[in-house]
């Protein structure tokens, strides 16, 4: 379910905070790591705290201050952030680079003229500057950003060869444009600077993943955690491998880790409900959808999960509510076949078959494995004993999907309830042909030739009724209906061609079943 991603805001902005810093102490260090493993709360806390203990660098602490609210997509909190950086050191060059992500996507003139004041402020050591710069490239996800971002980094990294971030941000950048062998890399570098840094076994992870060997990936993720267990973005990524992987127990059980390691954030809260939807933990899955729908949370997603909750837990009317709401919403361009599917159920549960029927169209126009869909239609017109329509619903499915046992027995059943006893016995024998120690198909046959030969002229239901008694004479409390009804079938048949010995032994049988049956009673009875 590619439509259940997360946003990559965090995957490459991260990097830019952490880029090395010309404070000579340790004292920023920890706000580094905190954002680092996505403690943004804590990490705001600690620079504000910062500003009053050391206010010589009071304008550094302030641009960080923007980067976390950057980094939580709350840009204008940010931008203030950045202007008051610039009112503490006009010449912070960090505060031009970090205003120039703001601005430049809706003015890339002023964005460009705020980085070029940016790098020219901080001269040739301007990795750290560099970091900030290629970082919002990088986010971007666009080659072209990417290769901008390789030119600045590899500028930085003739000058400061050694900065881990910087090397970082490039393996990152060559991932962008696909080419994994560079990222290596330059990932190898980092390693080699801080070889015992999460982040690098995060980003060679990455490389794995890129390459489908997952099982590498999971265990170089897991290198990066035995080096910290606090490291919060790692147990996300090997969720989402045993997420892609179908493994919906691990993934949850990995992103519960990850919640708790991070701060709780509604992106991460909407995709731990999408596992747990995935999971059939339907309940727990719309207790926190409710929740973020109440905080407004703006993924029309939303809508769509929470619809398809509502309907796995039987609640059709505020499911089909959800649905129209996903569907009023949604980008049009989103819209899955799975939405139809689920918009004709609802409408089959309200018994609305005309925009069940429409749906469903749509669904198998848009994936035709959706064509199971009209199995659940035609069960639908069954069950009102709409045997017409019954029929035409089953076989659009077989028109698209080659027809399985259900489904012969299902059209079978709606051919014969609809007295159309030559074709149900045609569709029925398919399915003795293709389950030849089942009862059920021979019995159908039994029943369709019983009503073709209503007068037992030929005996033509017989040999099916014989069939069925053989299949279940072996237990008769199991499939006690069956056989009492192939033995009085038989015993009718022998008494109409006056055999009444044989009539004799199989009204016994019917007697045995059930002694007061009263039509072998009179059987009996006859001479």
């Amino acid at each position: 379910m590619n439509r259940l991603r997360l946003k990559p805001t965090l995957l490459f902005s991260f990097v830019l905070f952490l880029s090395s810093f010309s404070m000579n102490a340790q004292d920023v260090k920890k706000g580094k790591d905190l954002i680092l493993k996505e403690r943004l709360n804590d990490a705001k806390a600690f620079f504000k705290q910062q500003l009053t203990a050391d206010p010589k660098h009071a304008a550094v602490y302030q641009f960080y201050i923007g980067e976390v609210y950057y980094a939580q997509e709350k840009y204008d909190s940010a931008k203030i952030q950045y202007k008051e950086s610039m009112m503490l050191d006009e010449k912070q060059a960090l505060s031009y680079a970090g205003l120039g992500k703001i601005v430049i996507g809706t003015n890339q003139v002023e964005g460009q003229q705020n980085f070029e004041k940016a790098l020219s402020l901080a001269g040739k050591k301007n990795a750290e500057v560099t970091n900030v710069i290629a970082g919002y490239y990088i986010k971007t996800g666009d080659k072209k950003n990417a290769d901008a971002a390789i030119a600045l980094l590899q500028t930085a990294l003739k000058n400061e060869p050694k900065n881990f971030y910087s090397n970082i941000l490039a393996g990152d950048s060559y991932l962008v444009k696909g080419d994994g062998s560079f990222a290596a890399s330059y990932f190898n570098a980092a390693a080699n600077v801080e070889p015992n840094n999460p982040l690098t076994f995060w980003r060679k992870g990455n490389l794995y993943v890129n390459a489908r060997n997952y099982d590498v990936a999971i265990s170089t993720y897991k290198e990066g955690l035995a080096l910290d267990p606090e490291f919060g973005p790692l147990y996300k990524e090997i969720g989402e491998i045993y997420y892609r992987s179908k493994q919906y127990k691990k993934a949850i059980e990995n992103y519960q880790l990850y919640l708790q390691k991070i701060d709780n954030n509604d992106d991460a809260q909407f995709r731990y409900a999408s596992f747990l939807y995935l999971t059939q933990d339907y309940k727990t899955a719309l207790t926190i959808f409710d929740q973020l729908e109440q905080q407004k949370y703006p993924n029309p997603i939303l809508y769509r999960l929470k619809a398809f909750c509502l309907y796995e837990t039987g609640a059709y009317d505020k499911g089909l509510e959800y649905e129209n709401k996903f569907f009023a919403t949604a980008d049009p361009k989103n819209i899955l076949a799975v939405d139809y599917e689920y918009l004709a159920k609802f409408y089959i549960k309200k018994e609305n078959d005309s925009l069940a029927y429409k749906n469903i169209e749509f669904a198998v126009l848009r994936d035709s494995t959706k064509a199971i869909l009209w199995n659940d239609l035609g069960s639908f017109y069954l069950l009102k004993s709409n045997y017409t329509n019954a029929i035409k619903a089953y076989k659009r499915k077989q028109a698209v999907i080659k027809a399985d046992d259900n489904d012969y027995l299902n059209m079978g059943k709606a051919y014969y309830f609809s007295k159309k006893y030559q074709q149900a016995d045609s569709v029925f024998t398919y399915l003795t042909d293709s389950r030849p120690k089942a009862y059920i198909g021979f019995l159908y046959r039994g029943r369709s030739n019983a009503l073709l030969d209503p007068d037992y002229k030929t005996g033509q239901a017989k040999p099916f009724y014989d069939k069925v008694i053989e299949l279940c004479a072996a237990d008769e409390v199991k499939y006690k209906d069956p056989l009492l009804e192939s033995y009085q079938y038989v015993a009718s048949y022998y008494m109409f061609k006056k055999d009444k010995v044989n009539a004799d032994i199989y009204w016994n049988k019917v007697l045995k079943l059930d002694p007061t049956n009263k039509r072998a009673q009179d059987g009996l009875k006859l001479k």
